[in-house]
């Protein structure tokens, strides 16, 4: 069945009363995917509300227009990573928006699409790129890169203790044919792998191999910085993130900013920590519904976050 007609949107209801969306809202939905949260916001923005959506896939961002289309004057797209922020403001004319919204991870094209070469389960290219524009590729990483980088990026983006084992094994089989398929390459690794933890611990090494491929911690990490900049007082930020080293970064940049340290010399005397610049707007993790995990079983390890900057 076609991915792009099936699309759920995750945790939709939870993003949408969180955000606490006004008729009049700027909102920057910096991961626009098949424009599935953005279609429920735009419902809201009956006023003089604008809608900018970012999103690297340029073929995710044609189906977000079809999608879209009776919101046509009120949506602004951007074919490009969120974390570029600082550079289409003026392009747009953005001086502060309202709402923020971040769906990070995959699509559900980059799973069920075979040719996007995201899935081990489907054959496809050693690929992984979120845009045609990016250079580097899951096929060069495996193919090119030393066996010390291979190892980092398995032990530090998959949270493989086994890390070094898979890299050796790697750079051994490239000798004797590279690794062009995706099935081809999962395939070769099973010598390395535990059977009863294949399937896991091939989701690790792909999800390793995307995170390096688009660079998405160092996207995420600056594209937060950029975006609390520009969030106007009294603005939402909602981060839907879906693995450990996404939700730390997400959790570890509210944390500071629920304690920042005191830049005045004077005031630091006082105390290290200055006034608060956001408040949690939901005090505990949102997780799916059982019903949701039930109808949508891609949803079961998502975690919500939301803030509120003061």
């Amino acid at each position: 069945m076609n991915s792009f007609l099936v699309h759920k949107p995750v945790l939709l209801d939870e993003v949408v009363s969180n955000l606490d969306v006004q008729d009049s809202d700027y909102v920057l939905d910096g991961t626009l995917g098949l424009g599935g949260h953005a279609k429920a916001i735009l419902t809201k923005l009956t006023g003089s509300g604008r809608y900018y959506g970012f999103d690297l896939d340029s073929r995710n961002m044609q189906e977000a227009r079809k999608r879209l289309k009776c919101f046509e004057g009120k949506v602004y797209y951007v074919n490009d990573n969120f974390c570029t922020i600082d550079h289409y403001q003026k392009v747009l004319k953005i001086d502060g928006v309202d709402k923020v919204v971040l769906d990070l991870g995959l699509s559900s094209p980059h799973v069920d699409v075979a040719e996007y070469g995201f899935s081990f389960k489907k054959r496809g290219p050693l690929d992984m790129r979120f845009s045609r524009k990016q250079k580097l590729t899951a096929s060069m990483v495996v193919n090119g890169m030393s066996e010390a980088k291979i190892t980092e990026i398995f032990y530090k983006f998959g949270e493989l203790k086994f890390a070094p084992k898979i890299a050796r094994f790697i750079v051994q089989e490239r000798q004797n044919k590279p690794f062009v398929y995706t099935d081809e390459f999962a395939k070769r690794l099973e010598p390395v792998l535990h059977p009863k933890n294949a399937a896991k611990e091939l989701a690790c090494i792909f999800q390793a191999l995307r995170i390096v491929v688009n660079d998405e911690l160092n996207v995420l990490y600056n594209g937060l910085n950029h975006l609390f900049e520009l969030l106007r007082p009294g603005g939402r930020i909602a981060v839907i993130s879906y693995h450990s080293l996404e939700d730390r970064i997400v959790k570890s940049f509210m944390k500071k900013l629920q304690k920042p340290l005191e830049t005045d010399p004077e005031k630091a005397q006082l105390s290290i920590h200055a006034p608060a610049k956001i408040e949690l707007v939901n005090k505990k993790i949102i997780v799916p519904s059982a019903d949701e995990i039930e109808e949508n079983p891609r949803a079961r390890s998502a975690k919500l976050r939301v803030f509120k900057k003061l």
